[in-house]
């Protein structure tokens, strides 16, 4: 583990004390309903917001109990981002470290302020945001988001990318990016490489909605960290015995270094305080009982869900 410090919302945190990480996950969103229009999601748009600082507790409890020590929370300012709820919740709940975001969602959650600011503008917003405090606090963020649609970058999100790299480059946070059913993730990587960021500090995310080999290699030969982190999706048809099968190949092909897992649970369905499930203790209990089962011993389990994650969340000197 490196000497790094990773910046949780109550302050900098040794990366060797942030344990075992969900790296990406939401616990207060409301996302413009112009996605709920265009969402071919059989779920209503109430699906989609989390606004109970109360269940959330809940839910990291259960988490907490279950050997979870770490979340980091990828509501980005186009989804709802709740700063001062997530502020909240993390002194609620200290035991659990909570990582805010800064940065954008898809296009199509732009309004007219952000389709006009310039990259110059939402780079020096991130770097503010990562620096001094997001939305008005003195409470910093400690990754940068951004996303890309589906077989497309949209200028608006290339705009995003390319200010997600001037912030990197001024203040080494990390790099998360939402890719659509996990498309573009080459390109994505490719492209942030090229503004100057390190590999080491970019993550692709949703790369387990689309099992394809071929696709997934040529992302982690761009040496970046890649994410498993739609589990729990039954209703999506691609079950998590070939999920975690395609994962243990990736690791006997050599990326274990490269690797970390989470849920995405940011729909009231998977959470059990909304009256769903399975909740935020599913990971630290069902999917590392399975990967035990499978062969991966304890050394292992803490490369993915520790190590690889402090790894990539470190960036304060």
């Amino acid at each position: 583990m490196n000497e790094m410090k990773a910046q949780t919302l109550l302050g900098p945190k040794d990366v060797a004390e942030l344990g075992f990480t969900l790296i990406h996950e939401h616990l207060l969103t409301k996302p413009p309903k112009v996605l709920a229009e265009r969402d071919i999601s059989i779920q209503p748009y109430e699906d989609t917001v989390l606004d109970s600082k109360e269940y959330a507790v809940q839910e990291l409890k259960r988490f907490a109990k279950a050997g979870g020590r770490t979340l980091v929370e990828t509501t980005p300012i186009t989804y709802g981002r709740d700063i001062i709820g997530l502020v909240e919740i993390a002194k609620e709940l200290p035991q659990v470290n909570i990582i805010a975001s800064t940065g954008f969602y898809l296009a199509e959650t732009f309004d007219k302020k952000w389709c006009e600011a310039d990259v110059k503008y939402i780079a020096n917003l991130m770097i503010r945001e990562i620096k001094e405090g997001a939305d008005n606090t003195t409470y910093k963020v400690g990754v940068i988001k951004a996303a890309t649609g589906l077989f497309r970058i949209h200028p608006l999100e290339e705009k995003v990318l390319k200010a997600a790299a001037i912030a990197y480059n001024e203040t080494n946070a990390p790099i998360q990016v939402h890719t659509t059913y996990g498309t573009m993730g080459d390109q994505v990587a490719d492209m942030l490489k090229k503004e100057g960021v390190s590999p080491e500090k970019i993550l692709i995310l949703h790369l387990d909605t689309n099992l394809d080999k071929w696709c997934i290699r040529r992302v982690l030969e761009k040496g970046v960290y890649i994410s498993f982190d739609r589990l729990a999706r039954v209703r999506h048809y691609i079950p998590d015995e070939w999920k975690l099968k395609f994962l243990n190949d990736l690791v006997e092909e050599g990326f274990e270094d490269q690797l970390m897992v989470s849920m995405d649970a940011g729909r009231r369905i998977y959470w059990k305080s909304y009256g769903g499930g399975p909740g935020f203790e599913y990971i630290p209990t069902t999917i590392v009982t399975r990967l035990k089962e499978m062969g991966w011993d304890e050394k292992l389990i803490e490369k993915i869900f520790v190590k690889n994650p402090g790894d990539f969340l470190g960036f304060i000197r």
